[in-house]
Order: structure tokens, then C-alpha cells, then sequence
């Protein structure tokens, strides 16, 4: 029998450099829910092809000129938009944290898009496990947990996200790579 693994949700989770699932490689999660019917969470850090500015013409919205692209959120439901924000007045919000918020409603889109595309992140799709699933992997080493930080997901460039949380923990990211291994 393994141990609990509490208090996960909300909170970060940021893969080892020895992921081997490569939609999970240095990736970090904002877990969202956990519970003993499984887990809930979305990659932030993970640009992905398709531009802002392709979706906002696909729903009729105008978007702000200086939006990026839109974010892979995981493997699970890539169809699916998932808005990370810190704009507590847009609609259908829930709070996640203290200055962050999740909208997955297109009404909530339309003020985001044409707003400040440093307030929010749009996730394409997230990610799941099931009951007893993440337990294993974070027990077994596969990741490492931390506090939400909205610096992070709101003010550290993409590239930098996974290198930036982990030293967050005080651990130098060097140190966890495998001799030998990439860099």
C-alpha cells in the first residue's frame, strides 16, 4: 500500500528530467484538482503552433495585437480551451489561487483575448490521471511538487518556466540530470 500524497491541489508539479513521455518533458502542470477519483491538471510551459489570433478569428473575437500563441495543456482534450488569468471580473471564473483564475467558457475568452495577453494563458487540452495514478508517479520520484507561483505562469518566459521552478525548490536543475545525459 503507498503512502498518501496530500495537499497537491493547487499546487505544481514539474517533471524530472528523466520523463520519458514526451508530453510531459519539462513540462510543468498547474495541478487544479486531486482527490481519490483521480487528478486534474494543465501544462503552462508549453507553447504550442497555433496563434492567438487564428483562434480569436475562428470564435469572431478580437484579440489583442501583441497575443502569442496558444499553450499545449496536455494530452487529454486538445480540442478543449482552458484559460489561466488573473482578471477576477471575467465571467464564469473560478478562483485557483490568490491572483489566479481558470475560465473554460467563451464568454470568458472574448475580454481575455482582446485584454492584456500578459494577464492570462489559453491551454489547449490538459492533463488526467486516475485514482492512485499521480500518487505513484510523484512517490516513485517522476515529479517534483512546489507552491502555485503566478510569476511563473504569468511572467516567466515559456523557455524558462521549468528551470526557474525548480531552482523555486532551491535545488539547482544541473544537479538532477543523469551524468552522461542532455543538458
Amino acid at each position: 500500500m503507498l503512502s498518501r500524497v496530500d495537499d497537491l491541489a493547487p499546487g505544481l508539479l514539474i517533471a524530472v528530467p528523466q520523463m520519458e513521455d514526451p508530453n510531459f518533458s519539462r513540462s510543468v502542470v498547474l495541478l487544479i484538482e486531486h482527490s481519490d477519483a483521480g487528478a486534474m491538471g494543465i501544462v503552462f510551459n508549453r507553447p504550442s503552433e497555433v496563434p492567438l489570433s487564428e483562434i480569436g478569428e475562428e470564435q469572431g473575437l478580437r484579440v489583442h495585437p501583441e497575443a502569442g500563441r496558444a499553450f499545449i495543456g496536455g494530452p487529454v482534450s486538445p480540442e478543449r480551451g482552458f484559460l489561466l488569468h488573473r482578471r477576477a471580473d471575467v465571467p464564469d471564473s473560478i478562483k485557483v489561487h490568490d491572483g489566479l483564475f481558470l475560465s473554460v467558457s467563451t464568454d470568458s475568452l472574448k475580454p481575455l483575448l482582446a485584454g492584456d495577453p500578459g494577464a492570462y494563458r489559453l491551454c489547449l487540452g490538459y492533463a488526467g490521471w486516475g485514482p492512485g495514478q499521480l500518487e505513484r508517479e510523484v512517490i516513485v520520484g517522476g515529479w517534483l511538487t512546489g507552491k502555485v507561483s503566478t510569476e511563473r505562469i504569468f511572467d516567466t518566459p515559456a523557455e524558462k518556466v521549468w528551470d526557474a521552478a525548480i531552482r523555486d525548490l532551491g535545488i539547482d536543475p544541473a544537479f538532477l540530470v543523469p551524468s552522461g545525459g542532455p543538458q
